[in-house]
């Protein structure tokens, strides 16, 4: 498959239509998935970037793109996610561009929500607030590569302060990392769920709620002959083929969790949602980011 043909699947709002041969963007949801219930993934977050890309007299900025990505709660502090969310430059990796929601289903917060978080914070309540975040570092793998196909495509955000536990509302909990170079895991040919607000197809709008979906795990040579990367090392590959058309992620579904069952049958975080085919994103197997191989890493950086 040839690289035009590849599609990121991280979404960069700038219409509300896009047609399947338009450049990447950051938009769109699973295609064929079913809506998350609140606090069924209380791991799961949404990043949103305010990203500036011109500035009057050099500092003040007046015009921007809309930048949005999922991730996953890993501790109190840092969230893990794709580095390719964060490509454009010193603006995207601004950490004052950015904020992060957490327990997230549901993408737009109405004026009486936030009413409630003002309210909460101010008596302490803490059932009432939205748990909208903000950034103070993002740290992006030095070996990611975008003209790679975006290799060792991983980054983690730091939270400019630490979860409160003990929430009363929807719940707020880390999700379960896999053991370090477990490459026996995810088993090829089981099933794990992925979620992201992507597409219902390809060139469909944004999603304002969640949603999931199972899809199988394939052999590395299956992307690898679809896509042909440099390597696919820390990568794994997911999804449907010709044979099974309607099911997939698409544009938007970036920095998503790809959740499967260990050994133990609980759910650990095998993946993270890297990129896909451009034209056909429901009938091509899509390639993500394998945590396995960067448990090690992350540790390192978050110190956990």
């Amino acid at each position: 498959m040839k690289r035009k043909e590849i599609w990121i699947i991280l979404a960069i709002f700038t219409c509300s239509q896009a047609s399947p041969e338009a450049p990447l963007s950051r938009q769109r949801r699973v295609i064929g998935g079913q809506e998350v219930p609140e606090g069924e993934q209380p791991w799961l977050v949404w990043l949103h970037g305010k990203i500036v890309t011109q500035r009057l007299f050099g500092f003040i900025p007046i015009r921007h793109k809309d930048v949005y990505c999922g991730g996953s709660l890993i501790n109190r502090r840092w969230v893990l996610t794709a580095a390719h969310c964060f490509d454009g430059g010193r603006e995207a990796r601004d950490v004052d561009a950015w904020e992060v929601l957490l327990a997230a289903t549901d993408n737009k917060v109405a004026l009486a929500d936030r009413f409630m978080d003002f309210l909460g914070k101010t008596i302490g309540r803490a059932d009432w607030e939205l748990w909208e975040m903000s950034v103070d570092r993002i740290i992006v793998h030095l070996g990611y590569k975008a003209d790679k196909l975006w290799y060792q495509d991983v980054a983690l955000v730091r939270l400019d302060k630490e979860v409160k536990p003990g929430r009363q509302g929807p719940p707020i909990a880390p999700v379960t990392l896999p053991e370090s170079r477990d490459s026996a895991f995810p088993v090829v040919g089981s099933t794990c769920v992925v979620t992201g607000w992507g597409c219902t197809k390809a060139g469909g709008g944004i999603s304002r709620f969640a949603r999931s979906i199972e899809l199988p795990i394939k052999p590395s040579s299956e992307c690898n002959s679809t896509y042909q990367p440099t390597s696919m090392y820390g990568r794994l590959c997911a999804g449907f083929t010709a044979e099974a058309v309607g099911r997939g992620i698409c544009q938007g579904d970036s920095g998503g969790p790809l959740m499967c069952r260990d050994i133990s049958g609980r759910w650990s975080q095998a993946g993270i949602a890297s990129f896909t085919s451009r034209y056909r994103p429901e009938r091509f197997p899509a390639v993500f980011t394998r945590v396995s191989d960067y448990v090690d890493w992350i540790r390192l950086k978050t110190r956990l």
